[in-house]
This record gives C-alpha cells, structure tokens and sequence, in this order.
C-alpha cells in the first residue's frame, strides 16, 4: 500500500474551484441545504419524514416530494433548509437542473458504489466531503465501519484521490476499489444474515445497482462490488426471491437481470 501511494503521490494535483450557479450540500445524518439560482422552480426533497423546512426567497407549494417555487422576485437566489430521515446507507439525488452537490459522509463510513465520477474526495473536519459538479444525478452507497482511522497512512488515500479526480478515471476507480476493501474488510465466515422478506440492507441494494449498470454474472457482481463470492451469491438469491430480479440460463450459463416493473 506505501509503494502504491508513493507512485500515485507524483500526479497529485490542486483542486481548481469551479463556480456554479446552484450548490446541494447533503450530509449524511439528514441535513439538507441548498443555494438555488438561475430561475430554479422545482426542487426535489432528498429522504423522508421533512422536517424544520425553511425557504427563503420565494414562495413555494409541497407536493408529493417537490418544492415548486415561486421567486419573490426576479433573479432571487433561493435558499432551502431542512432534516430528513434518509434510507440507510444510502444517499440519492435526482433534481430537475445541473448543480454542485457536496457529499459528507463521517470518516468511519467507506464507499462501496458512487456515480457518477466526483470531482473531489477530500477530508473536512470529521467528514469526508465528495464534491460532484454540474450534475443532477447522483448515487452513493456506503458502510459504517467499527471504528474511526486517524492514522497517516489510512487518510492519504481519500486525499489522493482528491487529487486525481477527472485526470485519471481507469486510476481512480482502482484506488476506490482499494479504498473500499481496505476499509470494509468482509470475511466470508463473519457473513451471517438473516434475510428479512421485502427489507433490502447496503449489499443488496448494492448487488442490484450493479445488476442495473450491466452487470450480469456472478463472477462480474463481485468484481464490481468488492464482496466476497459468497456474500454475492447470497444477495443474488435473495433479490431473485424478492422478485427483484431474474434468473436466465442459457447454454449452461447463468446471467441475472432486472425485472421490466423494477426498473
């Protein structure tokens, strides 16, 4: 690991700050605010159970899960504040305009699946803070582990990668699958789960992410997520059984893909 950190420390780069006109900041205990510009008129509210809902700069109905404002006046930036409750392990944003969105996650969680590529992975304070830029689509899957790291050689790598972000996309998703399996650490005995019927935890959601990029073959599911074989295995099985998705053999090969009503 020194050595890979030492060949990586030569195409470490700074960060150059790019202004956008709207910014998401969504931390991982359900503290959401947002800074929109530019003639926003919708935002969609990120988890569930909303509350200490505050808007200011436009007037605003609620329906379903969407905001959908109403400036007070013309140019007005408009500021969103607000607690929710989001899903475990989980942290999806799907608005209706491109943004910067900041991800902070505590430093005893690793990542096991994001997307798109970020722009930076850096640590502030406790948290890590992933930074994605002009997106409105973005997906980040994450673990809790035991314990907080504060030693170097554990923290250098979310700093790396900080530094590579769009130069190098093969490079970083290896050091990410690095990241993820140094931190995670899974031992194939220690995997002992009792499935809950139509209750989805990290793995699977995990596992049936990776099914919906393409993802096909059990051998193909645990390159891609990092999991033991076993593990996938399981997961495969159980979202099979929750009719998640679907089993197709043919010519004596088995590949997995996501029912047409799950999609």
């Amino acid at each position: 690991m020194k050595i890979l950190l030492l060949l990586l420390l030569p195409l470490i780069t700074v960060p150059v700050i790019i202004s956008h006109s709207s910014v998401l900041n969504i931390y991982y205990n359900g503290t959401v605010e947002a800074e929109l510009s530019g003639n926003v008129n919708q935002f969609v509210l990120i988890g569930h159970n909303i509350t200490n809902l505050k808007v200011i700069g436009a007037k605003y109905n609620l329906s379903g899960n969407i905001l959908y404002l109403t400036p007070t006046t013309t140019n007005t930036t408009v500021f969103i504040y607000y607690n929710a409750i989001l899903p475990k392990g989980v942290i999806q944003i799907n608005e209706h305009y491109n943004a910067t969105i900041n991800v902070y996650l505590p430093l005893n969680s690793s990542i096991s699946y994001i997307s798109p590529q970020p722009y930076s992975f850096n640590i502030i304070g406790n948290n890590y803070n992933i930074t994605f830029i002009n997106t409105n689509n973005v997906i980040l899957l994450y673990t809790f582990s035991s314990h907080i790291s504060t030693t170097q050689n554990e923290i250098e790598l979310p700093i790396i990668i900080g530094g590579l972000i769009g130069s190098d996309a093969a490079l970083i998703t290896l050091i990410l699958f690095l990241l993820r399996r140094k931190s995670v650490e899974i031992k194939e005995e220690e995997e002992s789960v009792d499935f809950v019927p139509e209750v989805l935890d990290e793995r699977d959601t995990i596992v049936l992410e990776a099914i919906k990029m393409g993802t096909n073959t059990l051998a193909e599911i645990v390159r891609q997520t990092g999991l033991p074989k076993s593990t996938a295995y399981r997961r495969v099985k159980k979202l099979v059984k929750l009719g998640y998705i679907e089993e197709i053999r043919e010519e004596g090969k088995i590949r997995y893909v996501v029912k047409s009503d799950k999609k």
